[in-house]
């Protein structure tokens, strides 16, 4: 490993760090950490139910009623 660096972290923080390596078969704490950031870096808000085979949203009538 060329550039390495030493961070602290909680307890928790690593058996998560675990769990990811398990989960996506890797064999680092860097592996993990740059899965998440993958998966973050993808995950646009702007994007969030955005198809493009979906139909425009419509309210039916029955939606708008006096409680």
């Amino acid at each position: 490993m060329g550039d390495t660096t030493t961070i602290q972290v909680k307890k928790k923080t690593v058996s998560f760090l675990d769990w990811v390596k398990k989960k996506h078969g890797l064999s680092s704490y860097d592996g993990a950490i740059q899965q998440l950031g993958k998966k973050e870096k993808g995950a646009r808000k702007s994007m969030f139910g955005a198809h493009p085979k979906m139909k425009q949203f419509k309210r039916q009538e029955e939606d708008f009623h006096d409680l």
